[in-house]
């Protein structure tokens, strides 16, 4: 061990000697000692690999340490008022990317809950969509990035997942892929050109409705059930058979993109 040693040299120069606190012994999942050596070993691999600072610094804090409530999440602050080293145990801390992973997404969930944490985020999710395939970079300006973290911040792990995980918020989707096909043809043929028109006829002015009383109003002038005009919608604007509820994503998008795609389904139907 080095503390010997420590404590010889601060002798040796006549310091005064700290009072050190040893940590549990960092394990691999397979029972392995962690060592720098391994890829969850440098603290620079997880800035790498997109862990925001705040979720690293709560994740290494609850490695040997138990607070005395059952709480998990963490601010910087409020570890700085916590921490105690009556807390550590003995028991070894298993270094795990399934634990960081879901801190990794409260934390991004948390950050877009404050103004300041929120923009800082914003701007780390702009520099990744720059470097994205295929995505539009007029698009990804900070307002949209904004809102497209907002609608999928539930289904995020990283930020650099943005654009894999909501496309439509970036460009235009594909509506001939299979997936937006399987999507389409739940939608009887002769009610696709009746919901598109209805939703479109209702949203001529630049503010937008209420979406879900929206729904309603087109399912019952075009004599369809709701969930037809959703899957309509959902088919338009996405070309995906799952993701956002259509109310949050219609407030997500601008109504110039909302009638642009309406059109480009419609016209496919032609």
């Amino acid at each position: 061990m080095s503390t010997p040693k420590h404590r010889a040299l601060f002798t040796a120069f006549g310091w005064p000697i700290p009072q050190y606190a040893h940590l549990p012994l960092l394990m691999n999942p397979d029972g392995s000692k962690l060592s720098k050596r391994n890829r969850d070993g440098p603290v620079q691999q997880y800035i790498d690999d997109g862990y925001l600072p705040s979720a690293l610094v709560n994740y290494t804090a609850l490695l040997g340490w138990h607070p005395e409530s059952n709480q998990e999440l963490f601010t910087l602050q409020e570890l700085e008022s916590q921490f105690s080293l009556s807390g550590l145990g003995r028991s070894k801390s298993v270094v795990s990317r399934e634990r960081i992973n879901w801190l990794n997404r409260q934390h991004i969930r948390m950050a877009l809950g404050d103004s300041e944490r929120s923009a800082v985020l914003v701007k780390k999710a702009c520099k990744e969509l720059a470097k994205a395939p295929n995505c539009d970079a007029h698009s990804a300006d900070e307002r949209t990035v904004h809102k497209a973290l907002d609608l999928c911040c539930d289904r995020l792990t990283f930020t650099s997942e943005l654009f894999s995980k909501a496309p439509f918020m970036f460009v235009d989707p594909d509506l001939l892929t299979p997936e937006a096909t399987k999507l389409l043809n739940k939608v009887p043929e002769d009610s696709r050109i009746p919901i598109i028109s209805c939703v479109l006829s209702n949203i001529q002015s630049e503010f937008k409705p209420e979406w879900q009383s929206l729904v309603k109003t087109v399912a019952e002038a075009a004599q369809v059930p709701n969930k037809q005009v959703m899957m309509m919608l959902r088919f338009a604007l996405t070309g995906q058979s799952s993701g956002p509820k259509i109310p949050d994503l219609l407030d997500a998008l601008s109504i110039d993109t909302i009638k642009r795609r309406l059109h480009r389904a419609a016209h496919l139907q032609k």
